[in-house]
Order: structure tokens, then sequence, then C-alpha cells
């Protein structure tokens, strides 16, 4: 499949080099380039790629700042943080990059990036009926054990330092799936996407509360009373599902 993509670095020598990687892998266009935030969020808003390889440490907005502002947008790009520091790839994969290259690039990585944003497109391009029907279980993990866990009991899913936790009705798991496989096999059962770390269970929601900007927070009905954050991008959806 073809995939268009957007390249933010505030060094030339490092763009010239990863438009010359990409240029050589069959079916990538390269539609724009930029060396620093705000010219990037414009070239992106006008030439809406499907894929953005960003570089994190950029005078004025930085690379995480910028994933927040890329989430808010109607067509979420896929993103490949490109950077030259090694101590960031946690963060990054918090606001769900799908691959995280150091330089100096070699072709092999990027191609290897390029791949998975490929995966992901063909993931996404799947129509919503497709999917199939609600799970019956999840199989989520805590220590050892394996723990087959009915939708219904779980309350909410997030990114907590590159790992993808659940909480449940019966505490905290982990499970080896991404955000964005849970969101494909929970849909069905009544889970949104509030934020890009945040899969929500419509079901435990006690509150919704206007915050800032157009966004809003959560209010869930565990112990904890846990609060979760809705993108702008997300509240469209949210006010569709709960009727407000």
């Amino acid at each position: 499949m073809t995939i268009t993509a957007f390249i933010i670095d505030d060094e030339a020598p490092a763009r010239r080099e990863l438009r010359y990687l990409l240029e050589r892998i069959e079916g990538v266009t390269v539609v724009g380039e930029a060396a620093n935030g705000t010219a990037g969020l414009k070239g992106i808003r006008e030439t809406r790629p499907q894929l953005v390889f960003l570089d994190i440490q950029m005078p004025g907005i930085g690379g995480l700042e910028m994933a927040q502002f890329l989430a808010e947008l109607p067509e979420v790009p896929l993103l490949v943080f490109a950077t030259a520091f090694d101590q960031y790839a946690v963060q990054a994969f918090e606001v769900e990059a799908i691959d995280y290259l150091c330089k100096p690039f070699a072709a092999e990585r990027v191609a290897k990036a390029v791949a998975k944003a490929q995966k992901a497109l063909l993931r996404r391009a799947v129509p919503e009926p497709e999917r199939g029907e609600p799970c019956r279980r999840i199989p989520l993990s805590r220590g050892d054990a394996i723990v087959p866990t009915p939708p219904e009991r779980i309350i909410f899913a997030c990114c907590e330092e590159g790992e993808v936790v659940v909480h449940a009705t019966d505490g905290r798991f982990k499970t080896r799936f991404t955000l964005n496989e849970l969101e494909e096999k929970l849909a069905p059962a009544g889970f949104v996407r509030a934020h890009r770390s945040f899969l929500v269970n419509l079901d435990h929601v006690l509150e919704v509360i206007p915050w800032f900007n157009g966004s809003y927070k959560l209010v869930l009905d565990d112990r904890a009373r846990s609060e979760v954050p809705v993108s702008r991008y997300n509240a469209k959806q949210l006010k569709s599902r709960l009727d407000f």
C-alpha cells in the first residue's frame, strides 16, 4: 500500500537523510517537512499525511508536546519519533508512537518503521462491522497468573510507563494487548477511546465534567473514583454515545 509521510526535525541534515531513506522505500511519498513544531503543525494540516516522523528536542514546541496537538486533529496521523536521545522511549510509547528511531538512521530500521505503519493503517481500514462480536473474556495477567476477565468487569485501560494496565472491579492487571488492540476487541461491548492513552467502559462512568478548550474529564465508579481525561478529538464520539 502507498503511505504519505511528513518529517519534523530542527536539523536540516537529519531531515535530508530521513527523506532520502524514506524515498528509497517503494510506496512511500514524503509530502512535506518542517524545522519546528509550529510549521510542522501547519504543514500537517495542509498535507494530511498518514505518518509523521517527529524529533523530540526542538526549539519551541517539543516532540512530546507536538504529539498532543496531533492527537486533536480530525485525522490523527501515526507517529514515529526520530531522535538522538534514547531516554524518551517510555514517554513516546505512552502517546502511542508506533516506533522510536535513534540517530543516525539506519535504512533497515526506517523500513521497519514504515512496515509497522502500513500494518496499522490496514487495521484502521477494516470496516467497523467486520471487527466481530464482543469478546466474552479478555486474558489479563497478575504476576504469573492469567485471569480470563469478562468485559463488564473492566473499568478502564491506560498506558503507564510504556505498559498497558487494565483497571477492573477486582484490581489492576497487565495485558499483552496494545490499547488499539483492546479497543478493537472491546468496542462492541461499550468501550470508547477517551484519549490516546485511555480506553473506558461507558457502563462505569459516573460523571462527565467539562474541563477546558472543549475537553472533559470522566469520573469512574471504581473505589478510587478515578478521573480520565477526554481529548477534544474524542469528545464528539463520547457525547454521541452518552446522548448529551
